[in-house]
């Protein structure tokens, strides 16, 4: 049986999504132009169908605020800049942007930070001066990202604040394992979801994150990313942005989630 999922209902159809996840498709051609998803997963049982318009709003229906379209000149000249080298020239984190400005409130130097799925966020925590440790996937995108960081740009204290591991899954878990609880002040969680599953990430690095904490979770609008984000709303209040995210050109949210215990 297809069922089309409303968002507002996404408790009761997330148990498909932990080991079947969602494909996201255009089903015509013209469809890329309005940014009109369809997403779709199974089960034993069903087949589940998410439709959404990205250009409008996010996937879990919600709307920008009107101040979203000052960011339309930053997301279309971010866009345009990552098509001729992927670092940007005065690198920011490829989330929604007020969440951006949300970030930059609560991170500070000597912060520790943890972060799945590397690339310009790295680099503007770098300029913060926070000790970061990272995962990435991608080998080809770890040895880019790891030779302009070791370049003469970041001078050796700076360096010594960085932690960059390339790892899947099982040894991406394992690496979590090893770490002390209560070890950082913001987990940001923004990775490739085959490699290093975004909700799994959530739930074994919820203990490495101190008191007073931030979990972040990008594109938490996403179905796939909807086990993580109710596993966070289950223990804490959730704060969502919604609108356009640097290099991007649709609509996508970023959620907060301050640890409290």
């Amino acid at each position: 049986m297809q069922i089309s999922v409303k968002p507002k209902n996404k408790k009761r159809f997330v148990k498909g999504l932990k080991n079947a996840p969602a494909k996201t498709y255009y089903k015509y051609r013209f469809d890329k132009v309005f940014g009109r998803y369809r997403i779709t997963w199974k089960d034993d049982v069903n087949e589940y169908t998410v439709k959404s318009w990205s250009r409008i709003k996010d996937f879990d229906g919600y709307l920008p605020k009107v101040s979203f379209f000052k960011d339309i000149i930053p997301a279309i000249s971010t866009y345009m800049e990552t098509r001729k080298g992927f670092i940007l020239r005065k690198p920011i984190p490829f989330i929604v942007f007020d969440a951006i400005n949300k970030l930059d409130r609560i991170v500070f130097p000597n912060h520790k930070v943890l972060e799945f799925g590397s690339g310009n966020s790295t680099l503007w925590f770098l300029e913060k001066k926070c000790w970061i440790t990272s995962f990435e996937h991608s080998l080809t995108w770890h040895n880019v990202l790891n030779d302009h960081i070791n370049s003469s740009r970041y001078d050796e204290d700076t360096l010594n604040h960085f932690s960059y591991h390339i790892s899947e899954n099982k040894t991406t878990w394992e690496f979590i394992d090893e770490m002390g609880d209560e070890s950082f002040d913001v987990v940001l969680v923004d990775g490739a979801n085959e490699f290093n599953n975004r909700n799994e990430c959530i739930k074994r690095s919820l203990s490495k994150l101190k008191k007073g904490g931030w979990m972040v979770l990008d594109n938490s609008d996403h179905p796939n990313n909807w086990p993580g984000g109710l596993y966070m709303d289950s223990k804490y209040e959730r704060i969502r942005f919604t609108g356009f995210a640097a290099m991007g050109l649709y609509i996508s949210q970023t959620s907060f989630w301050q640890k409290m215990d």
